[in-house]
Parts: structure tokens; C-alpha cells; sequence
């Protein structure tokens, strides 16, 4: 089910702003989900607070999975204990669980507040823990269908603003004017302003004075609607979960968030744990689970028929090399200068660099199931691989890889017959 809307509300709009009618006019019917369920509703944006869509996307489909039916008995049956363990923060469980108490004692009513206006609906809304003044508009939008909410504290919107009308700035009495020229639509209004912002109206920037912030390079990521946040790894709310896995070539160290697996490291590799955030949590998780049943059957001799969710964090650029690299097959190997020719073709380019592709390759933070270890030099050589080089032979051997072609460098050859003599070569 879509918001509500049609002629009536477009008129008005085009007809009250000309630059706003133009990206009506351009845009055409935008559909926006709802959710008329208030409690799922509420729910729903308290999993989603910090985190990105994709993410909401994945612990509210394991909710709807493991519960039934998302309503108040059912949360409270399931406790905080085992909404954590379905990736939701030990935070926004206890935030979920008192609503879910406020409804069945009847402290919050979840009917009658369908009957109150929106100023009372945002006070009553944003009285509940976890529940802010930003939460408790959208809700009134996407849940309740509310024809007039315009949100002063949506960085979206401003973006929109900016974009459509040329502002570098909006403050709130700009906001304000805005404001009332669009009621008694500025929902309808909203949904144009989140598509310009989106980069639904080709030609559009953003006025705003670009800024960087420290350690950040890049113009800041918009989305619309509630998406206008950090990478998920910048999060102050950011849940990491970890599991250690034995394996027959040392030990492993798997991480994961909400999304999927985030990093497996060998014991001592290079880069160990890069990333992982300081207030990880050492528990299993669906993401961990999965991870550890693919590295049972890799580990057998077999190439896994499944794929556990994964998560790599990192630049555009080392995605589309990571992407490469879950493309090349079980027991064969690449170059970096193939994956760069591949890279290149893609884009459009002569050429792209060698060495950048071999850097993205050497930051891959999920070892051995994104398959750096199949990336080979040029030569022959058997470079570039940060669990080692004596793994990545007995990974390729594993995996029964032709290896008549392949060599180990000399600088490398004394530390593998040292850990050949330490045994650490034998499956």
C-alpha cells in the first residue's frame, strides 16, 4: 500500500510554487510504502534508528520470521535476550519491550491516537523511549497517512530544499516559510523534495558550502527518507558481533553487524581485525552461524553451493574489486592486471591501474570467502595475500588448483619453509 494522494494535492502544489510544479511535472507519481499497523509502525523506525535501510531491512524480516506476528505479545514473550540476538542493540530491545508493556497495561492507547491531531500524536509518540520528534513525523506520514508533515529535522528534506530553491542554507525561518506555502499538503511536498534529493531531477545540486569532516574524504552520502546518515560502521549505535572459528590453518576471527559478515581474519594476518569496532560483542548471530557452516564445508575440500550474508565495508572503488573477486571459480586463479583490464573495460578507460587493484585486493576484510587468495601475479608469483603466503598455497592446493605455473618469490621462500617445518602446512 502506497501514500495517498492524487490531482487535487499536485494542483495545488504546482500551482502554488512553479519550481516545486517543475519537479511534480518532471518526477511524476511517487509511490511511498505504509505501514497502517501503529505498533509495527513504531516498531519498525526504532530498528531502523542509525542504521541503513538495508540493514532495517534484514533484522525486520528476521523479527517477522522468528516472532509471527510483530505485536506486543509477542515481543514480550520473545524478551530483550532474544531480540538481541536477532541484531538488534541491547538498547533498542529494551526501547521495544517497554512499549510493547506500555500497550498491553493500556498506558499508551493504540487505538485513540489515531483520533488526536498531529501535534498531540507527536507528543504522545515522542514520550516513548526511542522515539524522537524525527520518528514520530515519519510516522505520522508512513503509518497514519497524515496529508500535512513537513519535518524541520529531515537533512533530506533540507537537501531538497536547497537543491530545488538554490539555498546554501536552510534555517528554520526559511523552513517555516516553506512550510506554509505548501499546507494543507506538505506531505505530498515531502515526497517531491526526498526524489529531488535522490537525484530524481538530472541537473540539480546542492548549494550547501562543501565540507569534509576529520578523517573523511568525499561529499557526505543523501538519501530520502530518514536515510541521510553515515556508513553504517561510523554508527555511535553500531552493533559488531564476533565468533572465533577453528580451522586446519590456524585460527579465525569472523565479525558481523546487523547486514551480514563484516571480516574474517587469520591469526596474525596482516590488517588483523581492521575496522572492527572497539564495542564488538562476542556472540553467535545468524550472519557468524552462516559464516562458520561455509567454512565447514570449504574446509572438507568442497566449494560451499551457499553464501553467508556479507558486509564489507569500504570505498566504491575496492567494492567493485571485491565484487571481482567473489566472480572468479573455485580452483582457479587471476591477475591483478586481468581484474584491472575487467575494471577498466567497465568503466569505459584505456587502463586502470595495476596496483590500485592490488591494494583493494590486499585490504579485503573477509578473507578466503571474498577469494583474494585466487589473485595471482602477472608471473606466476604468489604475492600480495595477507594471511601469508604458506596459506594461500595450501588454500589453492585445497581448492585443486593447477599450481605448475605458480611460484613462491624468494623473500618469500624462507618464511614458508619455516612454517613448513613448524608443521602449519598440514590439512
Amino acid at each position: 500500500m502506497y501514500f495517498q494522494y492524487g490531482q487535487e494535492e499536485t494542483e495545488y502544489l504546482s500551482g502554488k510554487d512553479e519550481k516545486l510544479g517543475a519537479v511534480i511535472a518532471q518526477v511524476g507519481r511517487v509511490n511511498r510504502e505504509v505501514d497502517t499497523d501503529l505498533f509495527s509502525a513504531v516498531v519498525h523506525h526504532i530498528v531502523g534508528q542509525q542504521i541503513s535501510t538495508k540493514a532495517q531491512a534484514t533484522i525486520w524480516q528476521r523479527m517477522r520470521g522468528a516472532l509471527g506476528t510483530v505485536d506486543a505479545e509477542h515481543i514480550l514473550e520473545a524478551g530483550n535476550e532474544q531480540l538481541q540476538l536477532l541484531g538488534i542493540s541491547c538498547r533498542k530491545a529494551e526501547y521495544i519491550t517497554d512499549f510493547a508493556r506500555k500497550i498491553q497495561n493500556g498506558e499508551f492507547d493504540l487505538e485513540g491516537i489515531w483520533q488526536k491531531p498531529d501535534e498531540e500524536v507527536i507528543r504522545e509518540l515522542s514520550a516513548l523511549k526511542g522515539i524522537g520528534v524525527w520518528t514520530a513525523e515519519m510516522i505520522l506520514l508512513f503509518c497514519m497517512q497524515r496529508p500535512d508533515v513537513f519535518s524541520y529535522d529531515d537533512l533530506a528534506i533540507q537537501r531538497g530544499l536547497r537543491m530545488v530553491y538554490h539555498h546554501r542554507k536552510i534555517d528554520r525561518k526559511l523552513f517555516e516559510k516553506y512550510r506554509r506555502r505548501f499546507s494543507p499538503y506538505c506531505s505530498v511536498a515531502s515526497l517531491y523534495l526526498w526524489a529531488a534529493a535522490g537525484g530524481a531531477v538530472p541537473g540539480l545540486k546542492d548549494y550547501a558550502p562543501q565540507k569534509e569532516s576529520p578523517g573523511q574524504k568525499g561529499s557526505t552520502r543523501w538519501f530520502p527518507h530518514g536515510e541521510n546518515i553515515k556508513s553504517i560502521t561510523e554508527r555511535a549505535d553500531a552493533m559488531m558481533f564476533t565468533a572465533h572459528y577453528q580451522s586446519p590453518l590456524g585460527e579465525i576471527l569472523l565479525a558481523a553487524d546487523e547486514v551480514g559478515l563484516t571480516g574474517l581474519w587469520f591469526d596474525r594476518a596482516k590488517y588483523y581485525a581492521a575496522g572492527l569496532a572497539p564495542q564488538s560483542t562476542e556472540r553467535e548471530t545468524p550472519p557468524l552461524t552462516e559464516a562458520k557452516r561455509w567454512l565447514d564445508v570449504y574446509f572438507s575440500g568442497k566449494m560451499p553451493d551457499f553464501m553467508p550474508p556479507l558486509h564489507p565495508i569500504g570505498s566504491d572503488f575496492r567494492q567493485e574489486v571485491w565484487a571481482l573477486l567473489l566472480q572468479i571459480p573455485y580452483g582457479q586463479t587471476t591477475t591483478y592486471g586481468a581484474l584491472a583490464a575487467r575494471l577498466a573495460a567497465k568503466h569505459g578507460t584505456a587502463r586502470l591501474s595495476a596496483q590500485a587493484v592490488g591494494g583493494a585486493v590486499g585490504h579485503n576484510p573477509i578473507s578466503l570467502i571474498i577469494p583474494c587468495h585466487r589473485v595471482v601475479g602477472a608471473s606466476g608469483s604468489l604475492i600480495g595475500y595477507a594471511g601469508g603466503v604458506e596459506r594461500k598455497i595450501q588454500l589453492l592446493k585445497l581448492e585443486g588448483t593447477d599450481c605448475i605455473k605458480l611460484f613462491v618469490p624468494k623473500k618469500c621462500e624462507l618464511r614458508v619453509e619455516q612454517a613448513q617445518s613448524k608443521g602449519e602446512q598440514k590439512m
